[in-house]
């Protein structure tokens, strides 16, 4: 419906630097959205953590129109079975009631404000689940070109005029889409001959046209940009994270989605958004439930009117972020005590030297790990440590034959690094055939997607292709893992045929990627940073981790966060290489790290799907070492079976169902990933060895002794930590709302521009994990919604400073967005980081740190 006026051009009031300013400052409400190909968890709040949690979340849920919390009845069923403590639940209750007196005052005879809300959070009837809303026709009309400009190779007719921009190219077709003449009438049309050609311009011009008063101009573009989080965090990715090659001949940034939606508000086709109904009064509920009579009722009301009103108008949301801290309180009654008992018997402090290691493992400090280094560590005398799995290495790798390039390190850093792949001393002849082979299957599939994809060919090639493509189906879906030894018994195996090369300079670079400084910096900060002791096992291996799935567009969100989505097996190559180069450990010498003669390093890839694990370069590794590798192996492969049994258990299949999930096509959970997370331990490995932390902890190996200033315990907080802080959240987020934080069912879902997934036909990106992820098939709540733990063992005044130094530690832990515990290594005594403003723990809970 039009019911605006003719269009006209208004003077604008705003210069184009300050509409960029507006723009930029719009642009946080969203987070960037990595694509498929190397998704990354991120925080969609993570605009908002300049408030505290709770209010961040109220407001979160008013701009997305998302929930704030799970649904009262599957709280209820987290506590019936037993995942929350009932106690836990109280506690939060007497605190959100202002204290122990306050929550035992009587309402009435008998009855107690803590009696009232107990019996909402447990008792009274929840309403019913509101599904999501259809997508408004403003919002899908702005979804489907944004679709159509961002396709990366996926469409069989790419885009007209994407080299003019978004917006520009919007423009150009707008005229002849009738959704546009549906949505927007004859206004529309005239608009589209006369708003500004600029984005810019077309901003400051619809800002003046729509007379938005000036403190509301910033605000108004922020809930814009809002109304689709997906495709706004898509451009922040291009814009801010992508190489240049990303955006060639077609650019877009945020401004160019602005003005389309400004085009769209000046036409009068903006749709408002959704209005969320006001939480109702239970009063009546509650004297039902206690047996009141009306007098009652209004004596209650007239003793304790305050109280009783609070508590009957809270909404579910705000009960739900209750049960979300009795969640949190369970895990950290749970944990921390025991933490605290591995430092009392000072078994984080005092290796014995008969428990020499026969090795030493590096892995990844990624929740998968965990359990993982535990079942190897009771095959046999193992040292497993913690560490970032990109192993401090900031590079980006260039796969031979592939056409860009890898960023294998956090998304907080830039490549500093670029490493080509280059065949290995003597297998050459693999390499080749490798290559001809990845070129060859390259050729065939893009000539495969034009003939299926034309208008003429469509038909013919389904009717040529169609039986073989037949026999394939059927045989990936009755013996999918023949079938995939089948395929890798076809080709060489890319790891024994190609290696990173650290002394050789990448495709338009003159110099090799590392000078020797380089080398030994990243060699000593293994050990400074994790604590690796430089009397080193003859073995040390350093292992990353990867995942296994087949047709599943998360496949890169099983694998390693911190290697940009990728595996970490490459950069553990280039770590161990640079270990066992002689200079290198000259080097390691002068800086007061000298190895033992004795020591070789080997690189490994952990498959958390199917929990093998792969050694790479084993030719390498000296004849007086084989009998060690081979204990090693025969261990991991142990390890790697009682382990596959434990998660076998959590998914309700056999060990060997989850080796054919990894290989089905069809195959919608091939593990649950970093579901469950919800800690992060920064101490030396003894600390937590006694303890089953059931792979829900992030482990950095630490030693605070070594760490004077506390240099060390400032990185792995503002960087590990905060890369698992954003895990932590995407999964509580993507949980408490799969529709809008999330991505919803993935059996309804398709890949689109092979950039991300959308549900149905179109839409807005999906910005978070599917359902299947999180949520089990009966659909109750695997992963726990709940903040991530933070546990240091060090003294807490150097924790303290630590995080006084740093403003982003000093948000996270002040604004309520992760909750840090610190234990002193020479007492054992505990404390807690008290969020800004938070009230005094009562009782038994933990001191304050900040108290």
């Amino acid at each position: 419906m039009n019911m605006m006026p003719f269009a006209t051009a208004p003077e604008p009031t705003l210069t184009r630097t300050e509409v960029s300013g507006l723009i930029a400052l719009a642009a946080r409400t969203v987070p960037p959205l990595w694509p498929l190909e190397s998704a990354i968890a991120v925080n969609p709040l993570a605009g908002f953590e300049g408030m505290a949690f709770e209010e961040a979340v109220q407001a979160g849920a008013r701009l997305f129109g998302a929930r704030q919390s799970l649904p009262l009845a599957q709280w209820r069923a987290l506590l019936a079975g037993g995942r929350i403590a009932e106690g836990c639940l109280r506690d939060a209750a007497i605190r959100h009631l202002g204290g122990t007196y306050p929550a035992l005052a009587p309402i009435a005879p008998g009855i107690t404000a803590l009696d009232l809300l107990m019996a909402r959070l447990l008792t009274l009837p929840a309403t019913d689940e509101v599904k999501a809303s259809p997508m408004a026709p403003d919002a899908a009309f702005v979804a489907k070109w944004c679709a159509a400009f961002f396709d990366h190779g996926h469409a069989a007719i790419p885009m007209p005029h994407r080299e003019l921009g978004l917006y520009r190219a919007v423009l150009a077709m707008a005229g002849h889409d009738p959704e546009f003449h549906a949505l927007t009438g004859t206004l529309g049309a005239q608009l589209l001959m006369t708003v500004p050609r600029d984005p810019l311009n077309a901003i400051a011009e619809a800002l003046s046209a729509l007379g938005i008063a000036e403190d509301g101009q910033q605000p108004h573009l922020a809930a814009l940009v809002a109304r689709l989080p997906g495709w706004a965090g898509h451009i922040r990715w291009r814009s801010e994270h992508a190489d240049a090659e990303h955006a060639a001949g077609a650019p877009a940034g945020m401004a160019d989605l602005l003005a389309l939606w400004l085009l769209l508000e000046r036409a009068g086709a903006l749709t408002q958004p959704r209005i969320t109904p006001q939480p109702a009064n239970v009063t009546l509920h509650l004297a039902a439930h206690f047996g009141w009579s009306r007098d009652d009722v209004r004596r209650a009301l007239a003793v304790a009117g305050a109280p009783l009103t609070r508590i009957a108008t809270m909404d579910e949301e705000a009960l739900g972020l209750l049960f979300m801290t009795a969640a949190e309180w369970t895990y950290a009654d749970g944990l921390v005590p025991r933490l605290q008992a591995g430092t009392r018997a000072k078994a984080a402090e005092m290796p014995a030297s008969e428990d020499a290691a026969a090795a030493q493992l590096v892995f990844c400090i990624d929740v998968r790990s965990e359990p993982f280094r535990r079942a190897l560590e009771t095959t046999g005398r193992y040292e497993t440590l913690g560490y970032a799995g990109f192993f401090g290495l900031p590079i980006a790798l260039h796969p031979s034959g592939a056409a860009r390039r890898k960023r294998l390190l956090p998304v907080l850093l830039s490549p500093q690094h670029d490493v080509a792949e280059a065949p290995r001393p003597g297998h050459e002849p693999d390499a080749t055939r490798l290559a001809a082979a990845d070129a060859t299957a390259r050729h065939a599939a893009s000539l495969f997607d034009t003939a299926k994809q034309g208008i003429a060919t469509a038909f013919a090639t389904a009717e040529a292709t169609g039986p073989l493509a037949g026999l394939a189906m059927a045989a990936r879906t009755l013996a999918p893992r023949l079938s995939a030894r089948i395929g890798a018994w076809a080709r060489p195996c890319r790891h024994e045929a190609f290696a990173p090369a650290l002394d050789h300079a990448s495709a338009g670079h003159a110099h090799p990627p590392f000078t020797l400084a380089d080398k030994i910096g990243y060699a000593s900060a293994l050990f400074r940073l994790t604590g690796l002791p430089t009397d080193t096992a003859r073995l040390v291996v350093l292992v990353g981790h990867g995942g296994s799935a087949v047709n599943n567009p998360y496949a890169a969100a099983l694998d390693c966060g911190a290697c940009g989505g990728h595996a970490g097996g490459s950069n553990a190559r280039i770590l161990a290489a640079m270990l066992n180069e002689a200079d290198v450990r000259a080097g390691l010498v002068a800086q007061g790290i000298a190895l033992p003669e004795t020591t070789h390093f080997l690189a490994a890839e952990h498959n958390t799907t199917t929990d093998t694990v792969t050694i790479f370069d084993r030719t390498g590794v000296p004849a007086g070492h084989a009998a060690d590798l081979a204990r090693l192996e025969a261990d991991l492969a142990r390890a790697g079976a009682a382990n596959r049994e434990r998660r076998a258990g959590l998914l309700d299949r056999s060990p060997q169902d989850l080796l054919t999930g990894a290989a089905h096509w069809g195959e919608v959970r091939p593990e649950w990933g970093l579901s469950g997370n919800a800690g992060f331990l920064v101490g030396p490995r003894r600390w937590s060895k006694h303890i089953d932390l059931e792979g829900r902890a992030f482990l950095h190996s630490y030693d605070w002794r070594a760490d004077a200033d506390g240099s060390v315990l400032a990185t792995i907080l503002t960087a590990p930590m905060v890369v698992a802080q954003w895990i932590n959240c995407q999964y509580l987020f993507s949980t408490i709302d799969n529709d809008r934080y999330g991505s919803g069912d993935k059996v309804t879902q398709n890949v689109i521009g092979r950039i991300g997934v959308v549900q149905g036909n179109g839409g807005d990106l999906a910005v978070g994990l599917p359902r299947q992820s999180l949520f089990r098939d009966d659909g109750s709540p695997f992963h726990l919604p709940q903040r991530l733990l933070t546990v240091v063992l060090a003294p807490l005044a150097r924790v303290e400073a630590v995080v006084a130094a740093n403003d982003i530690l000093a948000r996270l832990f002040g604004k309520g967005w992760v909750h840090l515990v610190v234990i002193a290594p020479e007492t054992g005594q505990a404390r807690r980081w008290r969020p800004d403003g938070a009230p005094q723990a009562e009782g038994t809970g933990l001191t304050d740190i900040t108290a």
